[in-house]
């Protein structure tokens, strides 16, 4: 849903509140498109498809009765202009002028899309507090407006100031009704998530990781089809006047998302629960809300049905059946290639976190078996979820994979193996998955967005120190992986 901005005044305010309606009036636009200003740092961004353009010539517009200089060029009001050769990440000079009042800012060019998000009422965890969401594609022509519910997402990470959120597009500001829409080149959803990644100092495992579990085929026999899993995008934030840097946007994991038809279910492990998201214990008593044993469903949507019932017999399976009855019935219960490729995502990864929690549990109907969505994967790669370095020397499990491995459905182990030295002769390959980490290292050392990190959040990133600690631990990783699949 788009809405169109017009908000000049006549006397410029460098530092605009919203409006009642949630506006913020653009110190500048360029091609319809607005740039975006920190009126604090002094520093104002604009979303641009390519690194460089030669001969850029906009159609410019500023707020009236002012002058706007563009490294020392005077521009003219509502009319296209000659700006020259640009580049991005690279400073440029931009002085705006009214009456007395002067001001610089730095203008940079940035490849990022640019979220705003503008608000005149704190954020919180729960619930979700009315915002207007405006976003700039540089693939777009035009920007995108909607009014939005806003709140905090995550655990350990609410505790640092960069938060990191989740919203859902709401029809107008006086309801709640929401709806769908594609945004930044996403499938159509209404749920979003911009991830701070706070804990992770290269900034972009998570992203790397979906990209490497989303390129794996599922590993059944002539079928290319690939695993389920988002796909995020870096952005760069900011909240009303005030620049955020580096974001991970992604679409949330929901109905819309996975196309869920009447009979699906999906389960999201959010706790340890002692033990029961790793399958070592449950609670019997089904209950009676959306909650239970460390889950949450998520689909069907808990005001409309409450369904345990396939989790439940899942749990009697893999908690308390006897051996010989988990090796004849959990093939039925899970689709074991896909639970193959995601114990060797997990340890390929080293993602301590999601042995039990943060991971999906998806069935598409009464009659397919579950499979595994990973989620939340920022403490990987030689990284904890609270940001700490670890080791590369251990193999991670559950319950549930350790039942596997002690009664080998369906010669379940030596599937395991033959899988991964496949695989490492393709997606898991030490070149093809240093290739995945450099692209998006490039990308975010040849910009200027980590020094702006580094400014904003008092932080001390070093993107080719982080990059050569990632190649350093995948090598040890795999070497040891490698070893260990070839003693099963």
């Amino acid at each position: 849903m788009i809405f169109v901005t017009g908000c000049y005044r006549s006397e410029i305010v460098f530092d605009t509140m919203p409006t009642s309606d949630l506006q913020i009036a653009p110190l500048l636009k360029l091609d319809g498109k607005s740039c975006y200003a920190d009126t604090e740092l002094n520093l104002i961004r604009y979303s641009i498809s390519n690194d460089s353009v030669s001969g850029f010539s906009p159609f410019v517009e500023f707020q009236e009765k002012s002058e706007l200089y563009f490294n020392g060029l005077k521009l003219q009001n509502n009319k296209v202009n000659q700006m020259g050769d640009i580049e991005t990440g690279a400073t440029n000079i931009v002085v705006i002028k009214n009456g007395n009042k002067s001001r610089e800012f730095e203008f940079v060019f940035t490849t990022s899309p640019i979220v705003q998000v503008i608000y005149d009422s704190e954020i919180y965890d729960e619930p979700k507090t009315l915002v207007r969401i405006h976003t700039s594609d540089p693939e777009e022509t035009t920007d995108f407006f909607s009014f939005a519910g806003i709140e905090h997402r995550g655990t350990f990470s609410r505790g640092f100031d960069k938060k990191s959120m989740g919203f859902t597009l709401w029809e107008n500001m006086n309801s709640t009704s929401e709806y769908l829409t594609s945004l930044l080149n996403f499938s159509r959803n209404n749920d979003w998530i911009l991830n701070g990644a706070i804990v992770d100092p290269s900034r972009i495992r998570n992203m790397v990781s979906f990209e490497i579990w989303k390129d794996l085929k599922n590993g059944k026999e002539n079928d290319d089809s690939k695993h389920i899993g988002i796909q995020p995008r870096p952005v760069e934030l900011f909240m009303n006047n005030r620049f955020w840097g580096l974001y991970i946007f992604s679409d949330n994991l929901n109905q819309a998302f996975l196309s869920a038809g009447n009979e699906a279910v999906l389960y999201k492990a959010y706790d340890w629960a002692d033990g029961a998201t790793r399958f070592e214990t449950y609670d019997s008593k089904v209950s009676s809300n959306r909650f239970w044993n460390g889950w949450e469903q998520k689909i069907p949507y808990y005001k409309e049905k409450i369904n345990w019932e396939p989790l439940n017999k899942l749990y009697e399976v893999a908690v308390n059946s006897s051996d010989e009855s988990f090796k004849d019935d959990i093939l039925e219960l899970i689709d074991i290639d896909n639970f193959i490729d995601y114990y060797l995502f997990l340890n390929l990864t080293s993602a301590i976190d999601n042995t039990g929690k943060n991971v999906f549990l998806y069935k598409e109907n009464k009659q397919a078996p579950f499979t595994i969505i990973p989620w939340d994967l920022d403490g990987s790669w030689g990284l904890v979820y609270d940001g700490t370095r670890m080791g590369y020397n251990s193999v991670l499990s559950n319950r549930l994979f350790q039942r596997l491995f002690e009664t080998n459905p369906g010669n379940f182990i030596s599937k395991l193996k033959n899988r991964w030295f496949y695989l490492r002769q393709n997606s898991f390959n030490e070149v093809n998955l240093n290739a995945a980490f450099d692209s998006s290292f490039y990308k975010l050392i040849s910009s200027d967005i980590i020094q702006m990190e580094n400014k904003i959040w008092n932080q001390n990133l070093n993107m080719q120190e982080e990059q050569e600690y990632i190649q350093n631990w995948t090598k040890n990783r795999l070497d040891y992986l490698d070893g260990y699949f070839e003693g099963l």
